[in-house]
């Protein structure tokens, strides 16, 4: 059996028996019922995993009423008893540290990670989660034993997190607050609004409201994006992510892109101002695929492919013009 494939089910399986435990006592709330169908509905496996757990469990005469919605799906009676032995093992080494290791750990660990315009770096958090920041972009990072809060402060940012069902991974855009267990998901704030899109697994998006009003969640699959503002959450969309997250790769990946839109991301990665007064050069659709770390590279390929000037206007404006008949 792949030995990375062995590893991973290991892991969902000691998340399995801590969601059995959670739900074994009295305490579970409303809060963990949420966090447990995300995590379940993140990947099938969690659920392959639950199902080995409550077997053993059951085995074990310990097992309490949980809160599926639905039946597990079942495994085939061999596969589940090819694990057993091992799931053993694994459910004895996760009770000695129920008792050993405290339950609540008030330490706090704070960092803050930014880039400067036109650079990009990923940072490893000290729970492995990893976050890309896009250019000008600052993160706020606050971990205790209860929680994993970040604060998107200003531009974009890739997270990729590390699963912890005892401590939700939860990202605040300003208008809305991203919750993740164990997925990868996209972010950009605007001024105004920002762009969500998840690339993996399933985050739950609650928009943020004043204290007292009620606040509205959605949950969001792989490849689906959606917009949060003042005005609320839009509504989801099936997405391609690939040139939502192309940023990465150092790219820009154009569709039948407006010029105008075209420019206003090239002036995230550049000091050069860059002017359209004619909205018939502005309303010009460009294809292709763009270096953002040459960002006069793209205006030169831009100026060729649409026949067009650039003129400099001083020594950080220039503008695109119509070529002189």
């Amino acid at each position: 059996m792949n030995e990375t494939f062995t590893r991973q089910f290991e892991r969902d399986c000691d998340a399995a028996m801590g969601w059995i435990a959670r739900f074994r006592g009295d305490d579970a709330g409303e809060e963990d019922h949420r966090e447990f169908a995300l995590w379940l509905a993140a990947d099938a496996s969690h659920r392959q995993a639950m199902d080995l757990m409550l077997e053993l469990w059951d085995d074990l005469g310990s097992v309490r009423h949980l809160p599926f919605e639905e039946p597990l799906s079942a495994a085939p009676r061999s596969s589940r008893r090819q694990w057993l032995a091992g799931a053993a093992a694994l459910a004895a080494g996760l009770v000695l540290a129920l008792i050993v290791l405290p339950i609540n750990d008030d330490r706090v660990y704070s960092q803050q990670f930014q880039t400067a315009q036109g650079e990009r770096a990923t940072f490893t958090l000290n729970d492995d989660s990893q976050i890309t920041l896009n250019t000008a972009s600052r993160v706020e990072v606050e971990f205790s034993g209860s929680g994993r809060q970040v604060a998107l402060v200003r531009g974009e940012a890739y997270f990729d997190v590390e699963p912890d069902t005892e401590r939700p991974f939860r990202v605040d855009t300003g208008n809305a607050v991203v919750t993740a267990v164990g997925t990868a998901f996209n972010i950009y704030r605007r001024e105004d609004a920002s762009d969500i899109t998840v690339t993996e697994g399933v985050v739950q998006v609650t928009e943020s409201t004043p204290a007292g009003r009620s606040s509205r969640s959605t949950m969001l699959h792989a490849n689906e994006y959606l917009q949060a503002s003042r005005a609320g959450l839009g509504s989801t969309r099936q997405i391609d992510p690939a040139p939502l997250t192309a940023w990465q790769r150092g790219e820009i990946i154009a569709r039948e892109m407006p010029l105008l839109e075209l420019t206003r991301e090239l002036a995230r990665y550049t000091d050069t101002r860059i002017v359209i007064r004619d909205r018939s050069v502005a309303d010009l659709t460009v294809s292709g695929v763009f270096n953002l770390d040459h960002p006069a590279s793209v205006l030169q390929a831009v100026e060729l492919s649409l026949e067009l000037q650039v003129v400099q206007l001083d020594e950080s404006t220039v503008q695109l013009l119509k070529p002189r008949q």
